[in-house]
């Protein structure tokens, strides 16, 4: 009697797929690249669409038109739009930023003598507003309705309602002139270290961290409201589960996905120099130096700046949202 074998089913090899995670941040990437040149566009011809020349803002309105024609054959400016974008792209592709009009120095180097103290500035006031905006708003939140509640969300409204220029005059007032414990204007010696200076920059910092930690914190407050009243946070309750490992391990990272967006714009905001902000203070970084080649039409300065900007925020925008992806349970399950 013969007896029926069951067929064997054939193994099938594992497909190699692009993992979640990689295919997310290359995607990204892609989009992060797609816009930096979409606002390559909008700033080339944007600064192109404007009222001027900037041969006649450098040499002056006096200068023959002689003079005025070997200038703009020497920069380049009585070629096509077109021409001059594509030049142009091509130059930040290997990193020439072309040069200035006034000077003929290279952008480059002009970038170069501010993005230092812009950056430390930057890192200074990040380094406090961070921390400070995210303790306010879990302090807040988890507190919603009490007097400490009402207290810190009525001043970081008040301190985000407030426009820079005015905040950072009210503090040159109280700090500079009232009761003078920190100088009006920060000057920079660059024939000493940057880091015994540190005193100039104060002002400045303190200006910037108390616009943009209120507004971290406001936003931290409202996730974390919402996060706590979500089913899984009173299901963790009715467990048992600790108040504070609630508040760690459940609440605070779904809270903090949002919020991290909130940081990447304070990023860009804060290398961009808060142009206001550097223009009060007399601060020689990025924002200084973009308010100056505005004045000037230093065209080609004005684009790399702007440009530049625009980088730190898109990478910081990216590093959020990969970072925010990893922090939230549910956007992590679908990579």
């Amino acid at each position: 009697m013969s007896t029926a074998v069951a067929p064997v089913a054939p193994v099938r090899r594992p497909r190699i797929a692009l993992p979640g995670t990689v295919g997310f941040v290359l995607t990204r990437l892609g989009v992060g690249v797609l816009t930096l040149w979409v606002v390559s566009l909008l700033i080339f011809f944007g600064i192109e669409a404007l009222p001027g020349d900037a041969a006649t803002a450098s040499l002056g309105s006096s200068a023959t038109p002689e003079l005025l024609a070997q200038y703009r054959a020497d920069f380049g400016l009585d070629q096509p739009a077109i021409e001059r974008y594509g030049e142009w792209l091509g130059g930040l592709l290997h990193g020439d930023l072309g040069r200035s009009f006034p000077s003929g120095t290279p952008v480059s180097d002009l970038i170069a003598d501010r993005i230092g103290y812009t950056a430390t500035l930057a890192g200074i006031t990040l380094l406090v507003l961070v921390p400070v905006g995210i303790v306010l708003g879990v302090w807040s939140g988890t507190r919603e309705a009490s007097a400490t509640d009402r207290t810190v969300s009525a001043a970081t409204l008040v301190l985000a309602a407030i426009p820079e220029f005015v905040l950072a005059a009210i503090v040159l007032l109280v700090l500079a002139v009232w009761w003078p414990v920190f100088p009006s204007v920060s000057i920079i010696d660059t024939l000493r270290p940057l880091g015994q200076q540190l005193s100039v920059m104060v002002l400045p910092a303190l200006t910037l961290v108390c616009a943009g930690a209120a507004q971290t914190s406001r936003m931290v407050r409202a996730c974390m409201i919402d996060v706590l009243r979500q089913p899984y946070i009173t299901m963790a309750r009715l467990k048992g589960v600790s108040e504070r490992r609630v508040l760690w391990q459940h609440a605070l990272p779904n809270a903090l996905g949002p919020t991290l967006q909130i940081v990447a714009l304070n990023v860009g905001w804060l290398f961009g120099g808060v142009v206001v902000v550097e223009a009060v203070f007399e601060f020689p970084g990025v924002g200084r130096a973009l308010t100056q080649a505005v004045t000037t039409q230093d065209v080609a300065t004005v684009q790399s700046l702007a440009l530049l900007i625009t980088t730190v925020f898109l990478v910081a925008s990216i590093l959020a949202d990969i970072a925010a992806a990893f922090l939230n349970p549910k956007i992590r399950r679908t990579l």
